[in-house]
């Protein structure tokens, strides 16, 4: 059994990993952030810099991750969100609430990479649906409806179905 000396230890170290884990967690979020701002500005060349960059701070964040759980592995801290609670709140009140405060943030800055990489990926689907609905539109037997568009992106259907663009060049 650990001493409380040990176990002020082991959580000062504790407190180092996740901070370091809640840096790179930030600089993701920024990232993906700067990634939908890209995106949503067409900006080619920022949008391929950004790429490189949310690769390198996924690997560190990985790293990081990987460090903190491996060190609450060999010191039989269980990741178990119960457990975990159960740990920060035992023996050293001076560290606990740090720790507490950084396992929220944590799970915050998660959250926040995890909404921004389903807008991103909506994002990225809206655009990929409008240039297969475009290049469809081009091909000698496409029909009206793939044609016409609203505001959502989505098609809008006509009363009466064409056969093709070339039906519409005979008018």
């Amino acid at each position: 059994m650990n001493t409380n000396n040990e176990t002020h230890q082991v959580k000062t170290h504790l407190i180092k990993l996740l901070r370091e884990e809640a840096r790179c967690a930030r600089a993701l979020s920024k990232s993906l952030e700067a990634e939908r701002a890209a995106l949503n500005s067409l900006d080619e060349k920022l949008i391929t810099i950004n790429s490189a960059q949310k690769q390198s701070l996924i690997e560190s964040l990985q790293s990081a991750s990987n460090a903190r759980v491996t060190f609450m592995e060999i010191n039989n801290i269980s990741s178990h969100p119960a457990a975990v609670n159960d740990y920060v709140i035992s023996n050293s009140h001076d560290t606990d609430a740090e720790l507490d405060i950084l396992f929220i943030q944590l799970s915050e800055i998660a959250q926040q990479c995890f909404h921004e990489n389903r807008l991103i990926g909506k994002l990225i689907n809206r655009r990929t649906q409008f240039i297969a609905k475009t290049i469809a539109s081009l091909s000698p037997t496409a029909s009206m409806q793939s044609l016409t568009y609203g505001e959502n992106g989505h098609n809008i259907n006509t009363m009466e179905p064409v056969n093709s663009l070339f039906h519409l060049a005979k008018i």
